[in-house]
């Protein structure tokens, strides 16, 4: 067990055995909402149930990172928390739109078609989050009023996203009549009454499994930052965030497949919504209610606010690129290869620079964060206007 918690290689395997248990819960939570959100329209399901089924790998990490950390570390692993989601996001934009495209042009087909509407609507309620808690994570304290503010946001964004629903209900029937092929839609499908019972039942199981598994992929964090002696923001903002994307990468490229282009694209963005308000706010805001504690954010703040600016940009971006885009295609993969590359370097780059490395990438990546950390900078801004709205809470 020292060796798995306290070694690079260790957290590693760790990590990659917790990643593959997540992949297989996911199959299950997939077959129990492909019958529970049966009667939603294209784009509200992916942006409602598959994005919040697919996030619970980062709700749940955020929920570890705060139960497990001591109460010395609670700001620097509360910020690896919110790294896990930050990276999320950003692997949620660009990795799984790659994949998705690739997967449409291998079928022949010519591209990827996106309603602008569902672009425009995930796309600025995203933005918007991403500002919010940027914000008000700048400040030198967090507090559960917080987490209920980032709650509140993303309840505005469900209502609006189900409103937005045309005609009540889908009332096109799912089709069950074909023979199941694994054993959880055996049982799921084992006689025409109860589907949906037995489905809730399914969703709820493969809900702790990932638990499991999460509780293990943030000891494997810990251990690989203890080994190599670096922040675990930059650990979690790599490989938790690939590792707890793979719910939102397989039920993306399944919507794909089946030419569901909307519910795709709205799971990936809504996934991002909830990753950076849910996942992160709620549990927040239950832990620091019934503990009646507060996290010193005061030190690890100000690296959280330099990963923060750099997706916005990345997300102002990717947004502006699928609402432009009539149809999307192979060149498109690689600018979307080419801003995720950008992304990993900055942030192997800047874990270096704040390590006090001086390897070539930490130069570039030194020199945006003292642009942002400068004498009335952004970094300033942000601090003052967080502590302005936030010092009596």
């Amino acid at each position: 067990m020292n060796v798995i918690l306290h070694t690079w290689y260790g957290g590693l395997i760790l990590m990659i055995v917790c990643s593959y248990i997540i992949a297989k819960a996911c199959d299950v939570f997939e077959a129990a909402t492909d019958c529970l959100g049966s009667n939603l329209n294209d784009g509200v399901k992916g942006a409602t149930l598959n994005a919040i089924g697919s996030s619970m790998p980062e709700l749940l990490t955020t929920v570890f990172f705060l139960v497990l950390a001591v109460q010395e570390n609670l700001g620097r692993d509360f910020a690896a928390g919110i790294g896990g989601n930050t990276g999320s996001a950003i692997f949620n934009s660009i990795i799984i739109p790659m994949l998705v495209i690739w997967v449409v042009l291998a079928m022949g087909i010519t591209g990827v078609k996106v309603s602008k509407k569902v672009i425009l609507r995930d796309g600025l309620f995203l933005i918007g989050a991403e500002i919010m808690i940027l914000v008000l994570l700048s400040s030198r304290y967090i507090t559960h009023w917080h987490g209920w503010i980032f709650t509140g946001f993303y309840f505005i964004y469900l209502a609006y996203t189900l409103l937005s629903m045309k005609n009540g209900n889908n009332e096109e029937e799912e089709d069950y009549d074909d023979e199941p092929d694994s054993w959880f839609k055996k049982y799921q499908f084992r006689s025409e009454e109860g589907i949906t019972q037995r489905s809730w039942i399914l969703l709820i199981c493969s809900t702790l499994v990932m638990a499991a598994a999460c509780a293990g992929i943030v000891e494997g964090c810990k251990g690989i930052a203890e080994a190599l002696k670096i922040h675990p923001l930059f650990i979690a903002l790599i490989l938790v965030a690939a590792v707890s994307s793979i719910p939102d990468t397989i039920i993306s490229i399944k919507d794909a497949k089946k030419e569901n282009y909307d519910d795709a694209m709205s799971n990936v963005l809504g996934s991002n919504i909830f990753d950076i308000t849910i996942s992160m706010g709620l549990p927040l805001a239950l832990f620091l209610l019934f503990t009646g504690q507060k996290i010193d954010f005061i030190d690890a703040g100000p690296t959280f606010i330099n990963v923060q600016v750099m997706l916005l940009l990345v997300t102002i971006v990717t947004i502006g690129i699928y609402y432009f885009s009539e149809e999307m295609r192979m060149p498109h993969v690689y600018v979307l290869g080419g801003l995720y590359a950008i992304f990993i370097l900055y942030a192997i780059g800047a874990a270096d620079y704040l390590n006090g490395g001086n390897l070539f990438l930490a130069k570039p990546s030194g020199a945006f964060i003292e642009f942002l950390r400068q004498p009335g900078g952004i970094s300033e801004f942000l601090q003052n206007t967080a502590n302005a709205l936030t010092g009596s809470w």
